[in-house]
């Protein structure tokens, strides 16, 4: 893929996303990914970023076990205010990166993760999560 997914050190994520939770109290754990291009001849354009857990059920808020997901866009961690506007379980869209000029293989994307869990379960490291990606890749220098 051309679209790189980077950990907050800026290395590449080969695996899937990995929390830990207390929960017996519950709480949430906050992350920041970097998405990445990493090859100079393509453009992207209508990015959209989703986190997927193997219990989430396609148009319901919480998953089967009462986990969720919270994305956000940006440099900036967001304050609990912010994160309690999000929908849980969302989609974000990214900015495009470059264009039919210029690739852009140099801008680090932000992205927020809040993943929350429900008090008086299971303490878990949650290994159940995925990323979809979707998104038109171009070649630089294509009109069309």
């Amino acid at each position: 893929m051309s679209l790189t997914i980077l950990d907050a050190d800026k290395q590449i994520i080969n695996g899937p996303l990995v929390t830990t939770h207390n929960g017996f109290t519950g709480g949430d754990y906050q992350m920041l990914i970097f998405l990445k291009n990493q090859h100079p001849e393509f453009y992207y354009h209508d990015v959209k970023l989703k986190i997927e857990m193997s219990d989430l059920i396609e148009g319901e808020i919480f998953s089967n076990s009462g986990w969720s997901i919270k994305l956000k866009y940006g440099s900036e961690q967001p304050t609990e205010k912010q994160w309690g506007d999000i929908l849980v379980n969302n989609e974000i869209s990214i900015p495009d990166i470059g264009n039919q000029y210029i690739p852009d293989t140099d801008t680090y994307h932000p992205i927020w993760i809040r993943v929350f869990c429900p008090g008086h379960t299971t303490p878990d490291i949650k290994k159940d999560m995925s990323c979809v990606l979707k998104f038109f890749r171009k070649l630089v220098g294509d009109s069309q």
